[in-house]
């Protein structure tokens, strides 16, 4: 998986790679989608879907992003998925 650009150009964010390597670790798979009004990952785990916004400590949503769960760290896209507490 590349990390460094999104389809339309622009970057992925560097907190990605660590999150989309722990979900796999506990068996999840991920997709990397990003674009406009869409999560940068959309993840499976046990048969249900998640749709994960992939920031920064510091990165800022946008409007649109505000359906989606936001993940900063690998905690939070485990947690999000049910895989820790």
């Amino acid at each position: 998986m590349s990390y460094r650009r999104r389809a339309g150009g622009g970057k992925r964010d560097i907190s990605e790679k660590p999150i989309v390597e722990a979900l796999e670790r506990v068996g999840a798979e991920c997709w990397r989608v990003g674009g406009q009004s869409n999560p940068d990952l959309l993840v499976r785990f046990r048969g249900r879907f998640y749709a994960g916004e992939v920031k920064t400590g510091k990165g800022k949503e946008t409007k649109n992003q505000g359906a989606f769960d936001i993940w900063r760290t690998t905690d939070d896209a485990l947690k999000a998925i049910g895989a820790v507490r």
